[in-house]
């Protein structure tokens, strides 16, 4: 089960199950889904490196979601 946290959202933690390895883009799309969420500019990180749309994600990860904000 992948568990994914969307730091500082209402949505809070979600948990997907999944039968193989998938890509990033799609775990977050079916989250997001689950959670009811937009989902906008992003930075995924995984133990402490951050993950690109293509990088695939396996059955046992915690994926921690910021929202991208600028500013200046």
């Amino acid at each position: 089960m992948v568990k994914v946290n969307f730091k500082l959202s209402d949505a809070g933690s979600v948990s997907l199950s999944i039968d193989r390895p998938e890509s990033l883009e799609l775990i977050l799309t079916q989250c997001a889904a689950k959670a009811d969420i937009e989902l906008g500019g992003y930075i995924a990180v995984r133990a402490g490196k951050v993950l690109k749309r293509n990088d695939i994600v396996g059955e046992h990860d915690e994926i921690d979601i910021f929202p991208a904000i600028s500013g200046g």
